[in-house]
């Protein structure tokens, strides 16, 4: 019997990579050509199935544009379905310091 665990868990990262990358926010005009090489290097990594790339991209962006909460959440949930531990802290931090800015 063939074990589909590896494909789900595949299209769950995926999935939520890309609802990450459909939370960023707008692009200001600076960032605009650093962005679009970012958001470019992440559809290639994700058409060839490197995932950890991907993420690494979105952090990225993310950074460069100082996404918010829910953006750091997905990103922390895909780098858990991938093994990812070792990337846990770093974007735990990341989805803390986008809640402080968030407040009055």
């Amino acid at each position: 019997m063939p074990n589909h665990e590896p494909i789900k868990r595949w299209k769950i990262t995926e999935t939520v990579l890309e609802r990450a990358r459909n939370a960023l926010p707008a692009s200001p005009a600076a960032n605009e050509h650093e962005t679009a090489r970012l958001l470019e290097q992440y559809r290639e990594f994700l058409e060839h199935n490197e995932l950890g790339l991907a993420l690494d991209a979105l952090e990225e962006l993310g950074h460069l544009l100082s996404a918010q909460g829910g953006f750091w959440r997905d990103l922390e949930r895909a780098a858990e379905n991938m093994g990812l531990s070792d990337r846990l802290p770093a974007l735990r931090k990341a989805f803390s310091d986008a809640l402080l800015k968030q407040r009055p």
